[in-house]
């Protein structure tokens, strides 16, 4: 079947099937359809951002944001890089390279390529999308704003100058996706493990080989159940204990998960406040999981053996 160019597009973003996002920063439960990558291209809205990361650990592409206007910095990255990799100037003028991929590939080996391009340039701060490796049950991840919006956020070529053919790009880039087995190539050069195959780093946390049932609950339903003005404090100290208590779990992994339950609350509390809770949570080496605290009492599930004995005393 020949595939139209707008029906390209959306094979080159293709993430996550059960969710999308609005360039305002909201996400919609809903399927990203074909009217929306065309409502995207045709300039509509505040744009259509997709989630790379998909149920089964894969992605068909993946991002560097490197969140500044350092166009020569992301040639630099784009030369560490295996493949064709393609620059973009963001909505707010910012670099952004992506990578395109000819079939799924798991998500921990373009993370772990970037994240080692990233620390050969020394700028290990700079997000990388996906930002994690796999999804626990229910998340949807984050969401990246794709390029194209109309006549705005452009493609550009090694020298800086933009591509001003958008479908001429569409092509080319739906052409010279990168062969996975590249990518996988470069992974074992560099050493890069599969998250299963990782050593448990020691951290003053605990060591947990699996995470508390309050922790999943409350992320899971953060949306029909939000942390209200009041809670959200403390709820979200005892959460990041149990978030970094699962040995499975990164400080990156952690983080994000926090300002996604906090992008739920009512009303959310400013992303500083949200990281210096995280900070706080991480450096104390904590180990409880506090669902016996009474503002985790609407939260955490029914059955939490923690919580259940300071019910009963109640």
């Amino acid at each position: 079947m020949v595939l139209t160019t707008g029906q390209k597009f959306m094979e080159l973003f293709s993430g996550l099937d059960r969710a999308h996002g609005l360039g305002v920063g909201r996400i919609e439960k809903t399927p990203p359809t074909v009217d929306l990558f065309k409502w995207h291209l045709q300039g509509g809205g505040s744009g259509l951002g997709i989630f790379p990361l998909r149920d089964d650990g894969c992605v068909n592409f993946a991002a560097i944001d490197l969140d500044e206007p350092n166009f020569e910095l992301a040639e630099t990255l784009q030369s560490l890089l295996p493949g064709r990799t393609w620059i973009e100037r963001s909505r707010s003028g910012n670099a952004h390279i992506w990578a395109f991929f000819k079939e799924p590939i798991p998500a921990w080996i373009p993370r772990g390529i970037m994240h080692f391009a990233l620390e050969a340039v020394g700028r290990t701060d700079v997000e990388i999308f996906p930002k994690q490796d796999q999804l626990l049950e229910g998340m949807v991840g984050n969401y990246i704003n794709l390029p194209w919006h109309g006549d705005a956020r452009p493609i550009l070529t090694a020298s800086g100058s933009a591509i001003e053919d958008r479908g001429e790009w569409i092509e080319l880039a739906y052409d010279e996706r990168n062969d996975p087995e590249e990518w996988y190539v470069r992974a074992r050069a560099l050493d890069i493990k599969p998250p299963e195959e990782r050593p448990v780093s020691t951290r003053e946390q605990g060591e947990l080989g699996f995470l508390h049932d309050c922790a999943l609950h409350i992320i899971r339903n953060r949306e029909e159940h939000p942390v209200i003005e009041g809670h959200r404090n403390a709820v979200y100290f005892h959460v990041t204990k149990q978030l970094l208590n699962y040995k499975e779990m990164t400080d990156e992994e952690a983080r994000t998960l926090l300002h996604e339950l906090n992008d739920a609350a009512d009303p959310p509390a400013p992303e500083r406040e949200v990281d210096r809770i995280f900070n706080n949570a991480r450096k104390g080496g904590f180990t409880g999981t506090g669902c016996d605290d009474p503002l985790m009492a609407p939260y955490v599930l029914d059955t939490c053996p923690i919580a259940r004995p300071k019910r009963a005393a109640e």
